[in-house]
């Protein structure tokens, strides 16, 4: 039984979300709290497998609270309980950084999703953030990389040159970034470790609401030397800048070296897709693409990073013990393997010394 602790400063709130958790069956809800002080003493005393957190709390700045949990020990996993303003945006995506496993939007009257949908989105992250918790107590942060075992690397094709055609770009290459849970503090470090004068575009893809990219822009900008902006369909790539992709839109690199943004179809389960992105590099540049796939959840950008090795490019994976979900770069290097395993900023230090103009 996974053991849950609410903290919200609405009484409604919690009783919505205590009914949603309880009602799977495989959760308990061990207590509640209306304000931070409250909420420390709630963990310190049910030690909870995992805490939803409403950052905005009487009692202390929501961030100082998770920062003084991450000092408790052992840690509690927190999925915190998102507003869609552009602030609530910037605060959610700070507490990534700090820690927190991931997020849910609040349910606003009117929006496109049902009270069912939610529902399900609240229990399921709920177990994962439990998972996460586990596989952090046995794998800490900063493990040793794991090592690709033989049948999980599969190897790479003879290399072919990229083979230049009319209207092709000059772009020497690409580096396609693909994350999910966990992705925001991960690509934050893998991107401030490439210096100013890095020599090929970047474009990340990470699986975040629409409301939030500007706000994820702003926060890679400060960790990264290279300028960070939204993707609009026909940017052209270009040395030195980062292009994010849109939440809920799709993001496909052509010949020409131009991005075109697609809107996903209702089938579609990750929005943006990482193999669209991944698979139209490789399509493009061939081998010269470098295609790294960091901490999430499911299979994007698995095969993805298999079509970027067949066309001779690199392919690098975030080691499982550094991950907050390892399931996404698991399953990439079981289907495509990697030539680099390790922690986000050790990828970013290979790629920084091996890609200077």
């Amino acid at each position: 039984m996974i053991r849950v602790a609410i903290a919200d400063d609405s009484r409604f709130t919690c009783n919505l979300l205590s009914s949603y958790i309880e009602a799977d069956g495989e959760c308990s809800v061990v207590g509640v709290a209306h304000d931070a002080p409250s909420t420390l003493e709630l963990v310190r005393r049910e030690s909870p497998d995992v805490m939803t957190l409403d950052l905005q709390m009487p009692g202390a700045d929501g961030l100082e609270l998770l920062r003084q949990l991450s000092l408790d020990g052992p840690a509690v996993s927190v999925v915190v309980i998102s507003g869609v303003t552009r602030l609530a945006a910037a605060t959610t995506l700070r507490a990534l950084e700090l820690g927190a496993v991931d997020f849910v939007l609040k349910y606003t009257p009117g929006a496109p999703v049902s009270r069912a949908s939610l529902r399900r989105e609240i229990v399921a992250k709920v177990k994962l953030a439990a998972a996460a918790r586990g596989a952090r107590r046995t794998a800490p942060i900063g493990a040793a990389p794991i090592a690709a075992p033989a049948s999980a690397a599969p190897s790479r094709p003879p290399q072919r040159a990229a083979s230049k055609t009319p209207g092709q770009a000059d772009a020497a290459g690409v580096v396609v970034i693909g994350a999910s849970t966990g992705g925001p503090r991960a690509v934050g470090e893998l991107l401030s470790q490439l210096p100013a004068d890095f020599a090929l575009p970047c474009v990340v893809v990470q699986h975040l609401p629409a409301a939030f990219t500007a706000a994820f822009a702003s926060q890679l900008e400060r960790h990264a030397q290279l300028r960070v902006r939204v993707a609009e369909s026909g940017d052209r790539l270009e040395p030195g800048v980062i292009l994010l992709a849109p939440g809920a839109m799709h993001l496909a690199i052509r010949p020409d070296g131009r991005v075109v943004l697609r809107q996903p179809s209702e089938r579609d389960v990750y929005k943006p897709s990482i193999d669209l992105a991944m698979t139209t590099a490789a399509e493009a540049f061939n081998a010269s693409v470098v295609g790294v796939v960091l901490s999430g959840s499911g299979d994007d950008g698995a095969e993805g990073l298999r079509q970027i090795r067949a066309a001779g490019g690199e392919g690098m994976v975030q080691d499982g013990g550094s991950c907050i979900v390892a399931s996404m770069p698991e399953r990439a290097l079981a289907r495509a393997g990697a030539e680099h395993i390790g922690p986000p900023a050790r990828l970013g230090r290979i790629l920084a010394v091996r890609r200077k103009p």
